[in-house]
């Protein structure tokens, strides 16, 4: 079974983000093989599941923290380590200066977060989960489902192989996540009124110990196929 990491448990080369991010002196503790860590820190990930904003640079607390390329649709930046509390998030077109959508969240002391670039018609926002991450039962890996689709109504995700099925997610809804037998799938998600299938996603490799979110992205109302509703999945990598 994968223990439940900890933010005080890392090298110290991801120790450098919060240096680079912030710019400022970090207090540190010694432990018995004389490795220095940074002390009260959170971790966030960010995923941008807009399609109205396909690429992006994502700035923490005036910090560009996506820095070899741009953030687009439906991928995911892994988790940084920064201090908690008050947190500014900001949105530039890539390589440029000007945001053009800032919003402050916060951020829980030792705790993994994963936030989520969203747009419904003209309005972006994020969307900022806690990541639960107490260990899968043996032999077991976890997935929850989240909806990001704005524009399309309450969904179901199935998975091929297994009886979980996660049911009636509206807008920005989000299951637990839950324990699942370590495989490849196939999800399907549904409408949970008509019981119509809206997308697929195949090959997901699921393997033991680890965590997944599979979440709904694009839109109902376009007809741009790379814009359009669909499937993706994402590890949990710390």
């Amino acid at each position: 079974m994968k223990s439940n990491p900890t933010l005080f448990s890392k090298s110290i080369k991801k120790s450098a983000v919060l240096i680079a991010i912030f710019g400022t002196a970090l207090a540190f503790t010694s432990c018995k093989n004389d490795v220095y860590q940074p002390e009260e820190v959170s971790a966030l990930s960010i995923t941008n599941a807009s399609p109205l904003k396909d690429s992006v640079d994502f700035f923490l607390n005036n910090r560009r923290v996506n820095n070899t390329a741009p953030l687009t649709f439906g991928k995911t930046l892994e988790y940084v380590r920064v201090f908690p509390g008050t947190t500014n998030g900001a949105l530039t077109k890539p390589n440029t200066a000007k945001s053009f959508y800032s919003a402050n969240f916060n951020l829980i002391k030792g705790q993994y977060q994963s936030l989520y670039v969203v747009t419904k018609g003209d309005s972006t926002s994020f969307l900022v989960l806690k990541d639960d991450f107490t260990a899968p039962a043996t032999g077991q890996s976890k997935i929850r489902f989240v909806n990001l689709s704005s524009d399309s109504p309450a969904y179901d995700l199935t998975l091929d192989a297994d009886t979980t099925v996660f049911t009636n997610r509206a807008y920005q809804a989000f299951s637990a996540f839950k324990n699942v037998k370590p495989t490849k799938y196939t999800a399907t998600l549904v409408n949970t009124a008509t019981k119509s299938v809206v997308a697929t996603l195949s090959n997901i490799d699921i393997t033991a110990g680890n965590f997944y979110t599979i979440y709904a992205k694009g839109l109902v109302n376009t007809t741009v196929t790379a814009k359009q509703v669909s499937l993706s999945a994402s590890q949990h990598k710390w």
